[in-house]
């Protein structure tokens, strides 16, 4: 067995639990809602702010990211964007106003400028080439994803009781599972590649430049930047705003971390049946997330304004998130997997850089949106005016992808397959 060899299963051994403690936040997320608002005093609309702010920060770190990425390996990089997740952590713990959670939120979009692509790539070198590439990524980034909101299910619920306790011991928890990520990626080794050229600047810009071209001229990938930027943006917002909502209902802060936790394993399922999504709804299937979102989130802001108990009301809204959080865990996964069909590990990089930048700007874009419209009104309103302007969006942008997306391989123009030494269809 040869190094590379030894280095690739060494990868995808790791690589599934290295995303279940690493995906995202652990604990962090069922409290952060509340321990800014409740703790720290800071409005819902400035909280909304700050996710704006930091999603413009991931717009311009996006393609200096890319950068580095190629430049120094995907390890360090994965290491490094950990790094920064935890000093994220510490920051929120000691900001006191809107300005300091924004310096906070800057950290946090270099851990995930960096981790959002190395985390990805990384893997993706790892698989070895053959026809089963994409279904091995889907696996692998499946089961990271599914245990990983398994384990956010179990936090949720026990953040809820320790913030009652004392709202610093969830935060604590959460610096120790970064520290077990920052120790897990310690294990990960970067694929040494075949006739590796040395890479001057000016090779690389060309490089790189050739990649953006390749993908300014994909109609497909044109399609797929549009849908994950609105579909991202709005599974963002709408994580604030169920927190919102159930701070105006009242509802205790043990009670909101149990949803929490329910919600993650509805994404943990949505994770985990993205391969049966994808079957049943074929080339519907990103179609059939952005109106199954859409109804979701009117379903719950009409809840707010018509006079029904507290309990079906609770009801309604629960179910309605729990829709909203399985259809994006099934969006995650398979929209990674569409994004890398017809291209090879050359342009992978630059792909995932495009994507993130995409999300982020539609990402700001609906988050200043979301916090006007929690200056000028409630929670619930505002659900209602953002499910009737995403139901404007989804019907314009279906129409849009309709003779551009989801079609056979040979129906796909020659520019939707990237070319520079060969040609790896997926």
């Amino acid at each position: 067995m040869d190094e590379n060899t030894k280095i690739r299963k060494q990868n995808m051994k790791i690589y599934a639990l290295y995303r279940t403690i690493s995906c995202d936040r652990v604990f962090f997320y069922a409290i952060d809602f509340l321990f800014l608002n409740q703790v720290k005093h800071i409005s819902s609309s400035d909280i909304v702010l700050s996710l704006a702010f930091y999603a413009v920060f991931m717009i311009f770190l996006q393609i200096p990211a890319s950068m580095i990425i190629d430049k120094i390996g995907t390890r360090k990089c994965t290491i490094a964007g950990n790094i920064f997740g935890f000093m994220h952590v510490w920051l929120i713990m000691f900001c006191g106003n809107l300005g300091s959670l924004i310096l906070a939120q800057f950290i946090d979009a270099i851990c995930y400028s960096l981790k959002d692509i190395s985390d990805v790539t990384l893997i993706q070198y790892s698989i070895p080439e053959s026809k089963r590439q994409g279904e091995i990524f889907s696996k692998l980034e499946g089961k990271g994803s599914k245990n990983y909101y398994l384990l956010n299910a179990i936090t949720y619920v026990c953040s809820g009781f320790l913030y009652v306790i004392n709202p610093y011991i969830p935060m604590i928890g959460a610096l120790c599972f970064h520290s077990l990520a920052i120790f897990m990626s310690l294990g990960f080794e970067d694929v040494k590649k075949e006739k590796e050229e040395k890479q001057t600047t000016e090779k690389y810009i060309k490089d790189l430049w050739q990649g953006v071209k390749f993908i300014m001229k994909s109609q497909r990938l044109r399609s797929l930047f549009l849908y994950s930027g609105i579909a991202w943006g709005i599974f963002c917002l709408m994580g604030t705003y169920r927190s919102s909502l159930l701070v105006d209902m009242k509802t205790s802060e043990q009670i909101i971390t149990i949803i929490a936790a329910i919600l993650s394993v509805a994404s943990s399922v949505g994770s985990r049946k993205q391969i049966q999504f994808h079957n049943y709804f074929r080339n519907k299937s990103l179609s059939a997330i952005l109106f199954m979102t859409t109804l979701s989130i009117l379903s719950v802001g009409i809840v707010g304004i018509v006079n029904i108990s507290y309990g079906v009301a609770l009801s309604i809204v629960v179910i309605g998130f729990v829709l909203i959080d399985f259809v994006k865990g099934v969006s995650g996964v398979l929209c990674t997997r569409y994004l890398r069909n017809f291209a090879n590990d050359e342009i992978l990089t630059q792909i995932y850089a495009v994507n993130a930048i995409s999300r982020n700007v539609f990402r700001a874009s609906i988050s200043f949106l979301g916090a006007y419209l929690l200056r000028i009104t409630n929670t619930t309103n505002s659900m209602i005016l953002v499910g009737i302007i995403l139901l404007i969006t989804t019907l314009a942008l279906v129409a849009y992808m309709k003779t551009r997306l989801g079609l056979k391989p040979e129906e796909y123009d020659k520019n939707e397959f990237y070319e520079k030494e060969k040609v790896k269809s997926a």
